[in-house]
């Protein structure tokens, strides 16, 4: 399968993370660190992108980025290939350092830009490398906390507009929020590599708009069943006559919406379709091909097709 396009829009923050080939360390003391930090300002003066908040551990690092007009894949491309050439000169070696391509899931700012942060900060504590997250200083936390100065590269006031008004309420709200227990929900999202989508993180309605955007197609998560327990009722005939040998043309009609629906809004097979509802592919398809048609001339099946769509959909927001 055809690996899908990074989503990009002016003004994206990415949860982004970049992990050593194998597992192996990509820093071995502060000289590392250091210049890993020196290559990303640059990069990230050059690409005009913005860090909100990171944390380096030894084989892999967090960082949330936030874009321009250039896309994240500039910057990512220009620091693991630089800070390959410095570390593999350092040390005499050759091949790859970091495993594969960038890991990034698109963060709504909004509701989500909090978790993502507290996310961050918190790794060397799910690790157990440190009890505190204050007792570790590879991490953007004790600059959002105050108890140091904030580096040039790091950018902390739009994290900390997450968590209060003022800079000192921001701060209490801050460390009380990073005391409490993340949501399992949400703090498995966060985790890259889980989620189906494995790459927007947000509201159904943001989803939705950011795939709509960009050209792709949200499927909706919903079971065979309740799609054609929504369409029997818009229809007004029982579920189990849309999937018998019922031949009249409002069942007709009805079980060739539902499979339209089914394989346009949900991303259903249509072999998987003619066997829920005991058809045969080709007659089923041709079915669904008429009804289309149909549905260009016919002002009461779009209406329905609509009211599917909508009943199936708000299932995503429940």
């Amino acid at each position: 399968m055809a690996r899908k396009p990074r989503i990009h829009y002016p003004g994206a923050v990415y949860h982004v993370m970049l992990r050593g080939n194998a597992k192996q360390a990509v820093f071995q003391g502060s000289e590392e660190y250091s210049s890993f930090e020196d290559i990303l300002a640059q990069g990230m003066d050059q690409y005009e992108l913005v860090l909100h908040a990171y944390c380096w551990m030894k084989n892999h690092v967090h960082m949330a980025l936030q874009v321009t007009e250039q896309p994240l894949s500039k910057l990512m491309q220009n620091l693991s290939q630089r800070y390959t050439h410095w570390f593999n000169k350092r040390y005499d070696r050759v091949g790859h350092l970091f495993q594969g391509r960038y890991k990034a899931i698109l963060v709504q700012k909004d509701g989500y830009m909090a978790e993502l942060i507290r996310y961050i900060h918190l790794n060397p504590v799910r690790a157990q490398i440190v009890k505190y997250p204050e007792q570790y200083p590879l991490s953007s936390h004790n600059a959002y906390a105050g108890r140091i100065k904030v580096p040039e590269w790091l950018k902390i006031e739009m994290g900390l507009s997450q968590f209060g008004r003022t800079e000192s309420d921001a701060r209490a709200s801050y460390l009380h929020f990073m005391g409490q227990t993340t949501n399992k929900e949400v703090l498995n999202q966060l985790r890259i590599g889980s989620s189906r989508e494995n790459r927007i993180l947000g509201s159904n309605d943001f989803i939705l708009d950011v795939l709509r955007k960009n050209y792709e197609k949200a499927f909706v998560d919903i079971t065979m069943e309740r799609l054609f327990d929504i369409v029997a009722g818009i229809y007004d005939v029982l579920p189990q006559e849309i999937s018998s040998a019922g031949r009249r043309r409002h069942v007709v009609e009805a079980r060739a919406m539902a499979v339209m629906a089914g394989m346009d809004c949900c991303g259903f097979l249509l072999t998987d379709l003619a066997r829920y509802v005991n058809r045969e592919m080709s007659s089923l398809g041709r079915q669904v091909k008429r009804v289309r048609i149909r549905m260009k001339r016919s002002l009461s099946m779009r209406t329905k097709m609509n009211m599917i769509t909508a009943q199936i959909t708000s299932k995503r927001q429940a």
